[in-house]
């Protein structure tokens, strides 16, 4: 995979000066919807994002440093009808800055995410980049050759950023193996040809989940234990209907505690419980704007986010001067709102299951989110 670290160097210099804190959109997920497209407005390469070492320091926070945050998630809560919820931010070495359980809902709470799923087949997906076993931008249907037809051909990097033209497909709701759904979506038709727009859907990821199992020769639930969720010790990330039928777009069932440690993983940039299960180039590239040469403002799910950029299963949220990526989020169409600073060094989760529409739920949860991070920077 070709190093993305240099065209960030320069960076140091605009990041050095800021304190670095280390401290204690599914089920027909409505973010997902391609209810619109975005077209190119020029040739540009994928933004990319490193985040120079610099020296560290200790935060402490006051007592009452997280009471809006607190006020906030009890609001979300209490408006939705939902039956309880959780923030908890943390430091890249895993101890806990902030969090607060509200009603029913703990650090280990099995929740259904919705499109929080992708972030998570995204990351499953880059082992096999970083293997040399398939490039983000080779054309997959050396693997699946029910896309042999499309011209262009569809690429790795398009289905991971929503720019492959494949339109969602009645099967991703369920009732229908991963294989066969794969094989109905190849054989519909496009939205537009491969690389000329942006749209947000589902499809795309089923498609990368079903390369995801040809690559390593296995179902994909067994695939992500072995390779993410088991180094990782997310012990209980489950993906119901597997092992045939595993949704790989929005149907995996998470807890804070487990996603907190994908999360922690981002952070130390590909690193954990000392092993690398990422390499740097692979977290670059997620985390990164894949998609700047597109005009993605009047896509659907944008207008819900309100993030005009999208990496590789993640949404960059935030970025410098430079373009580059310093807060990341997997947000999810129920509501859940995981996110990564590396401007204060920090991850965070809102964690509740929203199921009234991405419509709703995203905005509610990103409102708390984004006070979580304000209170984390003052």
């Amino acid at each position: 995979m070709k190093s993305t670290r240099g065209s960030f160097f320069g960076l140091c210099g605009a990041l050095v000066c800021l304190t670095m804190l280390v401290t204690s959109c599914g089920n027909d997920d409505g973010v997902g919807a391609n209810a619109a497209s975005s077209t190119p407005t020029s040739v540009a390469e994928p933004t990319t994002t490193t985040v120079p070492a610099t020296t560290t320091t200790i935060k402490i926070y006051a007592s009452t440093a997280f009471d809006q945050t607190d006020v906030l998630l009890a609001e979300r809560v209490k408006s939705a009808g939902l039956s309880g919820g959780m923030v908890r931010i943390g430091r890249a070495d895993g101890s806990l800055i902030h969090e607060k359980s509200i009603g029913s809902v703990n650090g280990a709470t099995p929740l259904s995410v919705a499109s929080s799923t992708k972030w998570l087949t995204a990351a499953t997906f880059m082992t096999f980049v970083d293997q040399g076993a398939i490039g983000l931008d080779d054309n997959i249907a050396k693997w699946l050759p029910e896309f042999a037809n499309d011209s262009p051909p569809v690429t790795a990097r398009q289905l991971l950023s929503h720019t492959s033209g494949v339109r969602d497909n009645s099967c991703q709701s369920g009732g229908m193996s991963l294989n066969a759904c794969v094989k109905a979506i190849a054989s519909s038709a496009r939205q537009f040809p491969a690389g000329s727009k942006f749209s947000y859907g589902n499809s795309d990821f089923l498609v990368v989940g079903r390369l995801v199992e040809v690559l390593g020769g296995s179902d994909f639930a067994t695939i992500v234990s072995q390779r993410i969720t088991g180094p990782l010790q997310m012990n209980a990330t489950t993906w119901p209907g597997a092992p045939v039928m595993a949704n790989t777009a929005f149907g995996v069932r998470v807890t804070v505690d487990d996603y907190g440690k994908f999360l922690q993983m981002i952070l130390n940039r590909g690193m954990a419980n000392g092993a690398r299960i990422l390499s740097v180039d692979a977290i670059d590239a997620l985390v990164s704007n894949q998609v700047s040469a597109y005009d993605t403002t009047k896509d659907f799910s944008v207008g819900i986010t309100k993030i005009p950029r999208y990496g590789l299963g993640s949404w960059p949220d935030v970025v410098n001067e430079f373009g580059a990526t310093v807060v990341v989020s997997g947000n999810g169409g129920m509501g859940l709102y995981p996110w990564v600073d590396f401007a204060t060094k920090t991850w965070g989760i809102i964690g509740v299951q929203d199921e009234r529409g991405a419509q709703v739920a995203v905005p509610a949860s990103q409102k708390v989110e984004v006070e979580a991070r304000n209170a984390v920077s003052r």
